[in-house]
């Protein structure tokens, strides 16, 4: 049977449907469309501020996100369109916890290469996904070539820890896809950042059994509604 691809963000969200509300979605993913595949958990509507903390992310530089407060804050004084100045004004509120961050927290303490990250499919259990984190990074890790990278997503609903550690092992699958033959994949920096509640989780803690590992789980229980 041929599906629509889905997003991490669908299986997220799936997990919290109704019964009816997963039989529709499942019905949904039979019907063959031309997907619209942007899983950065909200799209455009957050750009402002994942761009943000993205670029001060891979220069460890936290006063670009002074710059990008700025240029939103012009944005939000210069439209009188309600919703679009609620849009800005979420962005901003993001951006303000960031202004005095520390990014070499999530970062490796050596220096870093900033590798391709092709929009590929991942099959898992017959279900095809799209994963697009914001960085992969490569780096020594006591002289043995690691690579690692981030995924920043932002809801409104909220992430829980759990959600977190599906996007942090799509993100570790991606890699071990992608890199594994030239690269250890450290599951320690497979790491996924909730915007909006600034939590973070990486897949070493689902491995240690921190955060319950639900990408599976979850594909198994979609599985038996398409079956």
């Amino acid at each position: 049977m041929t599906i629509n691809t889905l997003t991490v963000k669908n299986i997220v969200e799936f997990r919290r449907f109704s019964e009816r509300s997963k039989v529709t979605f499942v019905n949904n993913l039979k019907i063959p469309k031309k997907p619209k595949l942007d899983d950065n958990s909200g799209g455009d509507y957050w750009i402002r501020s994942i761009s943000g903390l993205s670029n001060a992310f891979k220069n460890n530089d936290n006063k670009l996100i002074q710059e990008k407060i700025d240029a939103v804050s012009s944005l939000y004084d210069s439209t009188k369109i309600e919703s679009t100045k609620t849009m800005y004004k979420r962005n901003l509120e993001i951006l303000h916890n960031y202004i005095d961050f520390d990014f070499s927290t999530w970062l490796p303490p050596t220096d870093l290469q900033f590798l391709g990250k092709p929009k590929i499919i991942l099959t898992i259990k017959d279900i095809p996904i799209q994963v697009i984190p914001h960085h992969v990074f490569s780096y020594e890790d006591k002289e043995e070539p690691s690579v690692g990278g981030i995924w920043f997503v932002t809801w409104l609903n909220g992430f829980k820890s759990e959600d977190l550690g599906i996007y942090s092992e799509a993100i570790f699958r991606y890699l071990s896809l992608l890199y594994s033959d030239e690269y250890k994949v450290n599951p320690n920096y497979c790491l996924t950042v909730d915007t909006l509640g600034m939590k973070t989780v990486n897949y070493d803690q689902v491995l240690r059994g921190k955060v319950p590992p639900l990408l599976e789980a979850t594909i198994d229980t979609l599985n038996k509604y398409l079956s």
